[in-house]
């Protein structure tokens, strides 16, 4: 489907973990199939789980091929889950921080180097490596990370000083979950701990499809709802969230490989449900 009135377009892929990675393949798939490209998106932003779903997207790699590939057991894959030790950190991490995203971002990042991830750094590249359909920066990539040490949000892309791999790695890291990445003489966690999708950074485009496995609100940081009802002000969005089906299939530890084949499969069968809502604003 052709921008034919020269309109910014913009899609946004939230985090998820790796079931939010299979419900978003499911989702951009079904809408590809029914004549909805996402793939023609001026800029697609990938926080966490949407940055390994960004980064095919962005590349142009055959989308039903990955959505295929979801139905596979992927044997780098190592199934996690947050203890409730480390969520009740995560908690206390937004009750201190309020609404100051900084704040939070660098508990979040205290957490990360106080309880360590029990996952080696060499077995999490291999799942990193194992999710990736390209090592090479896609133009239209951006990727979101948080520093560890400042709580600051960045933004990496194309003409960054740092790997594709290492980018995706970063905005993936999960505190007390995933090791953290360092790379220029920096420690970097998941770019989604403060926001999980990161809605507001495409707010300058003028049409925004926006995938978010995690809409759920966390202390007093603005929701994907709440970024999503600011930003129509002044364009037109798409919100695409797990509907009740997706949240069945994905199940309650959404870093369950074992659930990627059951959310990839509601993913495709609710974006087919939400064709008609997107191809009003994508069109």
């Amino acid at each position: 489907m052709q921008n034919t009135n020269k309109k910014t377009r913009a899609v946004v892929l939230g985090g998820g973990g790796v079931t939010g990675i299979a419900w978003e393949i499911g989702i951009i798939t079904a809408l590809l199939q029914e004549g909805i490209d996402l793939s023609e998106a001026d800029v697609i932003i990938g926080t966490s789980a949407g940055s390994f779903v960004g980064t095919a997207l962005a590349s142009g790699y055959d989308m039903r091929k990955l959505y295929d590939s979801q139905f596979i057991p992927n044997k780098s894959e190592v199934n996690v889950s947050v203890g409730s030790e480390i969520m009740k950190l995560w908690t206390a991490a937004f009750i201190y921080g309020k609404d100051d995203k900084k704040k939070i971002g660098k508990l979040f990042g205290d957490i990360a180097k106080k309880y360590p991830s029990k996952i080696s750094k060499e077995e999490r590249q291999a799942v990193v490596e194992s999710r990736l359909t390209t090592t090479i920066w896609p133009s239209k990539l951006k990727v979101t990370a948080v520093d560890a040490e400042t709580g600051d949000l960045h933004v990496f892309d194309k003409d960054s000083d740092t790997s594709l791999i290492d980018a995706v790695n970063a905005s993936g890291a999960v505190p007390g979950l995933w090791p953290f990445v360092a790379f220029n003489d920096r420690d970097w966690i998941d770019g989604g701990m403060v926001s999980s999708t990161n809605a507001f950074l495409s707010g300058s485009y003028d049409k925004v499809v926006i995938l978010s496995p995690m809409p759920q609100k966390y202390g007093l940081v603005p929701s994907v709802k709440e970024d999503v009802e600011e930003m129509r002000k002044r364009a037109a969005v798409s919100l695409i969230i797990p509907d009740n089906d997706s949240i069945l299939a994905i199940g309650k530890n959404p870093y369950a490989p074992t659930h990627a084949a059951s959310s990839a499969k509601a993913g495709f069968e609710q974006g087919i449900r939400e064709v008609a809502g997107v191809y009003k604003t994508w069109e």
